[in-house]
């Protein structure tokens, strides 16, 4: 009987292939740890929210006839004919036009601080996620 040499498995073969499957899971890993963030952040309505706050905070402050905090968390701005009161209920940041009713500018609000220097309005508020968003606006004042 003759015995044919037949090359078969080898031990360093087995390491090559160990060495390339693990460079494929990490790989793998990686992508799967980005793609869990960059969902977080696509589907967190946090910025969306924050964005619409500021643009209708913004459109209250041209051509105020004053402007009054309270207690660091309670905004009162007045124009021509119209005050606005934004402030913190609960959990969520509120307004008031000349007195009537509510209505909801933004939910999910651990806490509210508000200040004024010169035409300088700066609103920084903390969500109940963690995130802190902070924003200053420039005044614009009536000249009558």
């Amino acid at each position: 009987m003759k015995i044919s040499n037949q090359l078969g498995y080898t031990l360093l073969e087995g390491i090559l292939h160990l060495a390339v499957f693990m460079l494929f899971a990490q790989v793998l890993v990686a992508t799967m740890w980005w793609l869990t963030n960059t969902e977080a952040s696509v589907t967190d309505s946090t910025e969306i929210e924050w964005a619409l706050f500021i643009q209708y905070v913004d459109s209250y402050l041209t051509e105020v006839d004053s402007i009054e905090i309270e207690n660091l968390n309670n905004l009162t701005i007045r124009n021509d004919k119209t005050t606005y009161k934004v402030g913190l209920y609960k959990n969520l940041v509120r307004k008031q036009k000349n007195g009537d009713g509510h209505e909801q500018m933004l939910v999910n609000v651990e806490s509210l601080f508000v200040t004024m220097e010169d035409k300088l309005l700066q609103i920084k508020v903390n969500f109940l996620n963690g995130i802190e968003k902070e924003h200053a606006f420039y005044v614009t004042f009536s000249t009558e």
